[in-house]
């Protein structure tokens, strides 16, 4: 079956209803171009057709426009506000530590020690650990620090499996088999020393590390597969990847900065039974405010060195930052990570996901639409039931784009990411209930 296309008399009559609902934002965008690219979108929206949405403001599990519209909000800044937006807790935590620091604090405090103290209390892989910033910085500086302790050059990742923009990792990420599509102004042979392998065959990763003997630092993976789940890892890969990478004496990275802390308390480690050698980590664990880490094993952590030829731990590697480990972000995680050991967020976004996902099934069912959703512990996947080659990944993306415009139609509306909800510790079944009606209205467009 083809991907399906609207004529272009019923995607300007779509377009205008959006212009019609949302004018402020309509405006502001206008006004935005001036200045900021892409699009005058400065953060992840700008997957919205003809123009992101401009939000008033956010509580809860909820976005409100500027044109005054309710959306339940399956985007949660990417996952990093799992437990709601303008969680008391988190803001209560925020203001007591500027009351104490300021905006910001360039030096050592007691925060930190915290809040490393708690990932460690539920990462037991993680004996020592490194702030930095965002995840994107995690997964620049875990190759850095592989390499630094491995003393070789290449790196294995599986295709399309995201770990940032940076120039070390972005190869073939988002669309499996798209190469650079999406990495534009880096060099070809930047890559020589990335090994971009299809995931689930053991086989290939064992023939890598055969004919690369000796060259291969690490062997790093979304450890539930790319974009969260999207494609399915099969049952036991990750455990024969770690048995591999121990017996050819490779580390093993989990890049759990989607997964951590969401999937469950402990990450994606802790439902799989298998324990990395290094973990990168962002996203919800700094409670809103940006926050990066990797951590992982002593000795490789080691590495990790100062700027002192008499100091412990000189070099040989010096990763600096002036934002790293800012109070505001120690203060604000800390206080995320207690809120998930009191309370029942994860269950509750795991037990919801199961219900969008089932819910979107029975709607395209019922449509005789061929979509079908999966939900991978707290994020659902939707989209085309046949897979997409590269040859029209571009077409899928048109297609996609133009359901997450249907769904932002309905009353209340919903935001997405592209073919992905990220379900948050503070979603109801209510919420479940109306979100399905905007879907059923995104795929009756098509119909």
């Amino acid at each position: 079956m083809a991907i399906p296309k609207l004529s272009e008399e019923k995607y300007q009559a779509i377009v205008a209803a959006y212009e019609k609902k949302t004018p402020l934002s309509k405006k502001l965008n206008e006004e935005s171009r001036n200045y900021i690219v892409p699009m005058g979108a400065p953060a992840y929206m700008i997957w919205h057709r003809p123009y992101p949405l401009f939000i008033d403001r956010a509580e809860g599990s909820r976005l409100y426009d500027v044109d005054g519209h309710e959306y339940i909000d399956y985007f949660i800044d990417q996952g990093i506000s799992f437990i709601g937006h303008k969680a008391p807790a988190i803001r209560k935590a925020i203001d007591k530590a500027m009351d104490r620091y300021g905006f910001h604090l360039e030096m050592c405090e007691e925060l930190a020690i915290r809040w490393a103290s708690k990932v460690m209390q539920h990462y037991p892989s993680i004996k020592k650990i490194k702030i930095v910033n965002s995840g994107n910085e995690a997964t620049e500086l875990v190759c850095q620090i592989v390499r630094a302790f491995t003393g070789k050059n290449k790196i294995i990742k599986f295709a399309g499996h995201h770990h940032g923009w940076n120039s070390v990792l972005s190869y073939d990420a988002l669309a499996p088999g798209s190469g650079t599509l999406f990495t534009a102004g880096i060099p070809n042979n930047h890559w020589d020393n990335i090994i971009n392998l299809p995931v689930n065959d053991i086989g290939l990763v064992e023939k890598a590390l055969q004919e690369n003997k000796d060259q291969v630092a690490a062997v790093i993976m979304e450890p539930l597969g790319y974009s969260t789940g999207a494609e399915h890892i099969r049952e036991g890969f990750q455990k024969e990847l770690r048995e591999l990478t121990t017996k050819y004496n490779v580390l093993l990275v989990f890049d759990e900065v989607a997964t951590g802390f969401r999937v469950a308390i402990g990450g994606a480690q802790q439902v799989l039974g298998v324990t990395p050698d290094l973990t990168c980590l962002g996203k919800p664990v700094g409670g809103g405010i940006p926050i990066g880490a990797v951590g992982g094993r002593e000795d490789v952590m080691s590495v990790v060195g100062a700027l002192d030829p008499r100091a412990e731990h000189f070099g040989p590697l010096f990763p600096m930052g002036s934002f790293c480990a800012q109070p505001l972000a120690m203060a604000a995680g800390i206080a995320f990570i207690e809120e998930l050991e009191k309370g029942d967020y994860i269950n509750n976004a795991v037990a919801r996901a199961a219900d969008l996902a089932r819910g979107i099934n029975e709607v395209a069912d019922a449509l005789k639409m061929n979509i079908s959703a999966h939900a991978v512990y707290s994020v659902v996947h939707f989209g085309l039931n046949e897979k997409i080659d590269m040859s029209n990944v571009l077409d899928g993306y048109e297609f996609d784009l133009m359901i997450r415009l249907g769904l932002l139609m309905s009353d209340p509306g919903c935001v997405v990411l592209p073919g992905h909800a990220y379900i948050s510790g503070v979603i109801t079944k209510q919420d479940v209930a109306q979100s399905l009606k905007a879907f059923e209205y995104a795929f009756c467009m098509y119909k």
